[in-house]
Order: C-alpha cells, then sequence, then structure tokens
C-alpha cells in the first residue's frame, strides 16, 4: 500500500528531518522523524529515514524497529525490506538478513540497489561461489539498463574512456578472444577515438551518433570475464605472515607494507583478468576507470585471496568480513588519482598488478598515508568527499604523510579509517602499462550512509 500523504505540519517535520540526516545531523534529524510520526503515525517513509538515523547514531536496534514498523505498515515496501537486511547484516544475522532481502528483491524486482545489498551479503557470508555469481548477474542486468539510459541521455563518450574501450577491444582481437559484438564495437571506436578532441586535464565528450549507441550498447550487454585458475597458494608462502601481523598490530598507526604479496600464480591470473574482463564500468573525473565487486570485478581466486588471509593473519582478518573489493585502472595520460579520503572499513587492503616497466617514476605512484585516522563522528561525505575539511583537520593535527612507492605485487595493509591518497602517478603509454591497484575492505568501521 503506498504511504499516506503527510498533513502539511508533519511534512515540514519531516523534510526538516531530511535536511538535518544530510547534514549530518543525525540526533536532530530523528527528533524531527518523531515529531512527523506523532501526526503521522503509519508513514512508511518517515520511519524508513528515521531508521537510517538512528543507524548512523549506532543505535542498530532501535534502527531495526524502526524498519520493522515500516514494514508493518507496508510490507512490501522495498526500501524498509532492504533497510532491515541490512540492519540484520549489521547485527551479524547473515541468515535472516538473506531471507529479509530476498523479500525485498521479490517487492521491488528492478531495484538495482537491492539486488547490490543482496550481492554483498552474500559475498560477506562467504556463500558459495554459484550463488554469488547468480546474484552478481542480477545486478549486471539492471546495471546494463541503467548504463544504456545514461548513454541515451548523454549521447557522448568520455575521450578516455573511448581510449580504454579501443586499446581492450585490439587487446582481444590480439589475443584471439571474442565476444559478441567485438569487432564491430572495435571499428566504432576506432572511429569515434578519430573525433577525439586534444587531451586536457579534465574528460572531454566525444559525441556519438545513434547507430554508434547501438553498437556500444550491445557490445557493452556482453559480461566477458577471464577466470583465472587457483593456484595451491594465493598469497605467497615466502612472506613470513606472522611477522607481518604482529608488525601491524603493533603499529601505530596500524599499517604494514608486504613486497612480494601474491604467489606468481596469482599475479599472473589477476593481471590476466584486469587485462581481458569487460568489467571497467565506473568513470571518474580524473581520467581513470573503476571496477566494483557487482561489476564483476569478482572471481574465485579473488575470494580465495581474501579466505587465505584470514588464514595466515587471522588476528587482523578473523574478527571482519569482506565488505567491498574493487580495482581501478588509469588512463596513460593521469598524473594523480584519488584525493585524500578515509573509507568505511575497519582494514584496507591495496595492491598492485602493473608490471614495474611501465612505473616512470620507482620512487612514486604508490599511496600516501596520513597517521591521523577520521573522526568516528564524520558521516561518510565528510571523511570521503569533503576535501576543504580534510585539509584543516590534517592541518590542525599537524599529520605526517608516509609515501610507500609503486611497486608491483606490492600491498600496503592499514587501518581503512586512516586518511590516504594516490600519489602522483607517471606511467608509460600502451594499454598493458596502465596502472591497476586492486583494494579490499573488510569490517566496519566509520559510518557507510
Amino acid at each position: 500500500m503506498p504511504s499516506p500523504t503527510l498533513p502539511p505540519m508533519a511534512e515540514a517535520h519531516f523534510q526538516r528531518g531530511a535536511a538535518a540526516g544530510a547534514a549530518g545531523r543525525f540526533a536532530d534529524a530523528v527528533a524531527y522523524f518523531d515529531a512527523a510520526l506523532g501526526l503521522s503515525p503509519n508513514h512508511v517513509d518517515a520511519y524508513v529515514a528515521r531508521g537510517y538515523a538512528l543507524q548512523e547514531l549506532g543505535r542498530l536496534h532501535a534502527a531495526l524497529a524502526s524498519f520493522e514498523r515500516a514494514i508493518a505498515a507496508d510490507k512490501n515496501h522495498g526500501g524498509a525490506l532492504a533497510a532491515k537486511g541490512g540492519i540484520l547484516k549489521e547485527l551479524g544475522r547473515l541468515d535472516d538478513a538473506t531471507s529479509v532481502l530476498r523479500l525485498a528483491m521479490r517487492a521491488a524486482p528492478e531495484d538495482l540497489n537491492i539486488r547490490k545489498r543482496f550481492f554483498w551479503l552474500q559475498v560477506s557470508s562467504q556463500a558459495d561461489y554459484r550463488t554469488i555469481a547468480e546474484a552478481g548477474t542480477e545486478v549486471f542486468r539492471l546495471s546494463v539498463k541503467t548504463a544504456r539510459d545514461i548513454l541515451r541521455a548523454r549521447r557522448a563518450i568520455p575521450d578516455f574512456r573511448a581510449a580504454h574501450d579501443l586499446a581492450q577491444t585490439q587487446y582481444l582481437l590480439d589475443e584471439g578472444i571474442s565476444c559478441a559484438g567485438l569487432a564491430e564495437a572495435h571499428a566504432c571506436l576506432r572511429d569515434i577515438n578519430a573525433r577525439a578532441p586534444a587531451a586536457a586535464d579534465v574528460p572531454q565528450l566525444i559525441p556519438i551518433t545513434d547507430a554508434e549507441m547501438q553498437v556500444l550498447g550491445r557490445f557493452r550487454e556482453q559480461r566477458l570475464r577471464y577466470e583465472p585458475e587457483i593456484p595451491d597458494n594465493c598469497l605467497n608462502p615466502d612472506v613470513d605472515w606472522k611477522s607481518v601481523e604482529r608488525a601491524y598490530l603493533g603499529g601505530a598507526p596500524e599499517i604494514a607494507v608486504i613486497d612480494n604479496f601474491l604467489s606468481p600464480g596469482a599475479l599472473a591470473g589477476l593481471q590476466r583478468f584486469a587485462l581481458i574482463s569487460t568489467v571497467w564500468k565506473s568513470e571518474y573525473l580524473h581520467q581513470y576507470l573503476g571496477a566494483f565487486g557487482e561489476d564483476g570485478f569478482l572471481s574465485p581466486l579473488h575470494l580465495e585471496i581474501a579466505r587465505e588471509l584470514g588464514e595466515r593473519m587471522p588476528r587482523i582478518f578473523g574478527p571482519h568480513r569482506l565488505e567491498q573489493l574493487w580495482g581501478f585502472k588509469y588512463a596513460p595520460r593521469v598524473t594523480r588519482g584519488i584525493n585524500v579520503h578515509a573509507d568505511f572499513a575497519r582494514v584496507n587492503l591495496n595492491f598492485w598488478l602493473t608490471p614495474d616497466s611501465a612505473n616512470l617514476d620507482p620512487a612514486g605512484g604508490g599511496l600516501v598515508v596520513y597517521d591521523v585516522p577520521a573522526p568516528a563522528s564524520w558521516s561518510f561525505r565528510d571523511y570521503n568527499a569533503d576535501k576543504s575539511r580534510i585539509a584543516d583537520f590534517l592541518s590542525s593535527h599537524r599529520a605526517t604523510r608516509r609515501k610507500v612507492a609503486y611497486r608491483c605485487n606490492r600491498a600496503v595493509l592499514f587501518n581503512a579509517s586512516l586518511f590516504h591518497e594516490t600519489d602522483a602517478i607517471h606511467f608509460k603509454d600502451g594499454y598493458e602499462n596502465q596502472r591497476v591497484n586492486v583494494t579490499y575492505l573488510f569490517g566496519r568501521g566509520l559510518a557507510m550512509g
């Protein structure tokens, strides 16, 4: 049943609550939502918004009760069911969370965010790979629709995206790897790139025709992924993992650098995966591409690496579930990467795949980690995107920088709440020389919403 319309005064309280929540004033938001519900006690959206505010305050059981009140008013409200599933996951009730999210998907089968929630719940729950892959297929189905709509509305493609996709399709053709629409897409991208404007510090959009849009759309509907073999050891057995664990846990701040992180077989498998797989879906202003687990940046090898981490360093990874996984790939002309930020997780693992021969600056190209964490009171936007506030905070706390130079197969393990940023990048031209990093996030630390 649809939510009833709020009376005018209740609507005013509701809007004030929404504004307070957007500003990170979650206690004020709860008070406004309570006032709205006092005037309209069965309004589903008010209960859902109140639940999210309570979740941000760490009051998980109260948030769960708020979401349950929403569901009592509308048992088929997909958003309320999804929110309840998220809280159950936070409380460690993974089986219950799975059941509730299945109800949410049944109530809102075309809701992409609910499908993503379910996908990551299966990953965190260490479900069998078939279940995870099936969940990912449904995310991909809906993501294709969204990407198609964006392409139609924009009627253009960023120049760095066009250049990457041309290079990747050429690589696939050279390797004798085929998929539907590959040759047509390559020819289309060659024509598009011929019209590209001069390279600039910001992405330039290349207008495309309806015919080109159809060719690219058909190719992007293919989900080509390389399936690497799993070697006997994914993590390098020659690394003294107990020493790494002790160094990390004894550090102030918690950070450890691990050279020769993966075994040769695992490294080669992930390198091949990054070159072949057409999973680089997200585009960023600084002209790099992102691929997330739900985009297809996942394989049994990725999951086995996570499992072995828990086995080799149980005091670090044992208490924490895998919450997110992604890769970033940088265009050859890129000289800067991700701005200073922190992550919502407890443990961040970052490692690099591109051969060292591609790096033109052996003293740089890696990661800068600051020795102070983001305040627990900050919202996701505060610690992830508010550059001015972060800069003021680092300055006022006299934060020092630890610069970790780029090395292929080097991993940086650190407390995810520590501020960090990509160092300056100078890599050679060429598709196989593009800088690729992989990030795993484990556990929950800072606020996520």
